[in-house]
């Protein structure tokens, strides 16, 4: 036995820490270590090998979890902003890695199989991501002081198959360095998560089935199976030798349809349904809905239902996806990568969504909704409450905790500059002295009489003479 794994002895250590390979040989469901349950990850991984409908609402879900950026965020006015201590995770795995792969893989990991463990190795610069179904939870006892006590993580031990590969022996890693998320707990477990899978696994196998009908049923020629009736008594060589000449003239996808001649008086009955007698598509259509049910993908974002009003039906689902999944995961996988960070005091890890081409238009409306906000708050200050009752009571909805005293009042700021007194209608500059002259205001129109400007009458000769004889002048 190692010196190093004495040290966890009283902390949980056991025997096999020291052999290897007794590890994968324990029964499972001891309460020290907690492992994937039993056939689990072989079952996740061949459904989203062999389930086409596994395989899309995964790759939606790592696609946009994916997009987001780590940022941290003052707890006190919620603004973002980004060091250099954010460097590890955003080259997770190496200079030529992002944040993206890292959320892509902690995704994936922890979408088909519950857990996703990214090992920070001590000195190497890099995280290591550590297969979730190689990886042993360990967990030690602590005994509270007046009764009681509660199990913690100690750390995990990670070894592959030995009859799958020969990587070596397994080691121990101290739960200080991997990170550990688990989004969906276990109810059977303290630490351990639960797959979306778990509950979609008849599904997908029923799924499956239908697929596995639909192409033996194409493989028969796509015809149901037949019944060959004979009146006279055959022998079994016969029986047989009649199957394989039918088999081989008339079944498969390449004989479809080819014209079905027999001789001898032989009758021949359709047994079974079609596919479009046993409503194929109807029945495949729910088994799909449910695996997208319980993967919180929108039929739409995967391409298996029709786009409704201009593309209402796409921004919609992909709002719904955010907020009712996508929003949640980020909060809680930050919550767990905070631990290999040094965050600053008083702030916290956090995600920026704000480059998501794909909820571009809720960011949208996030805006408008904070500009009503602030359309509100003016409308309350220029009421005559003051600035921080008017914040409480639109940060709560509630009115009450408006507090007079705004505008007007020595204990508030500077008035808003629309609010400033102003001058009278028509009143736009000082009046003159009395002393200076002022010009004359003529007539609205020439000879209108009204201040003795209307022109010296004359004769109708002496116009005559001015103008010429013809008239013009």
């Amino acid at each position: 036995m190692r010196l190093a794994d004495r040290l966890f002895r009283r902390a949980g250590y056991w025997e096999g820490m020291a052999s290897g390979a007794a590890i994968m040989t324990t029964s499972y469901g001891e309460p020290d270590r907690e492992q994937l349950p039993p056939g689990l990850a072989g079952q996740a991984l061949q459904a989203n090998g062999t389930s086409s409908v596994v395989f899309a609402a995964e790759a939606v879900r790592m696609a946009l979890f994916a997009e987001a950026r780590f940022q941290f965020q003052a707890k006190d006015d919620k603004h973002l902003f980004g060091n250099t201590t954010l460097a590890k995770l955003e080259e997770p795995f190496g200079p030529d890695s992002t944040e993206g792969d890292l959320l892509a893989r902690m995704e994936q990991d922890a979408g088909l199989m519950g857990n996703a463990y990214v090992w920070d190795a001590p000195g190497e610069g890099r995280l290591v991501r550590l297969r979730p179904d190689w990886t042993t939870i360990v967990s030690g006892v602590v005994n509270v002081a007046g009764g009681g006590w509660y199990r913690h993580k100690i750390g995990y031990y990670w070894e592959p198959p030995k009859s799958i590969l020969d990587e070596g022996k397994g080691f121990f890693v101290p739960a200080s360095e991997c990170v550990h998320w688990a989004p969906i707990p276990d109810p059977q477990a303290d630490f351990r998560g639960m797959s979306w899978l778990t509950a979609a696994v008849r599904e997908v196998q029923g799924d499956s089935g239908l697929t596995q009908y639909k192409i033996r049923y194409l493989e028969n020629a796509a015809t149901p199976n037949l019944l060959i009736k004979y009146a006279q008594n055959l022998s079994p060589a016969t029986v047989d030798g009649l199957r394989e000449r039918v088999t081989a003239r008339y079944g498969g996808v390449s004989n479809a349809f080819k014209t079905l001649i027999l001789d001898q008086g032989a009758d021949t009955t359709v047994v079974g349904n079609s596919l479009q007698q046993m409503d194929f598509s109807a029945v495949s259509a729910v088994g799909v809905e449910r695996i997208l049910a319980d993967a919180m993908v929108p039929g739409v974002l995967v391409g298996l239902e029709p786009l409704r009003g201009a593309g209402r039906g796409y921004q919609e689902s992909m709002q719904k996806l955010a907020n009712l999944w996508a929003r949640p995961q980020w909060r809680s996988v930050c919550g767990a990568l905070s631990q290999l960070l040094d965050v600053p005091a008083g702030n916290r890890l956090w995600f920026d969504t704000s480059d998501i081409a794909a909820l571009a238009d809720g960011e949208l409306e996030r805006g408008q909704a904070a500009l009503v906000r602030m359309q509100a708050l003016l409308a309350a200050v220029q009421a005559g409450y003051t600035h921080e009752s008017a914040i409480a009571a639109v940060d709560s909805m509630d009115l009450s905790q408006l507090k007079a005293g705004g505008l007007g009042t020595p204990a508030t700021s500077n008035p808003v500059q629309h609010l400033l007194p102003q001058q009278q209608p028509g009143v736009t500059a000082t009046p003159l002295p009395p002393s200076a002259p002022r010009l004359g205001i003529g007539p609205a129109s020439p000879g209108d009489g009204g201040d003795n400007s209307r022109p010296t009458p004359r004769p109708a000769v002496g116009r005559r003479s001015l103008t010429g004889a013809n008239g013009h002048g």
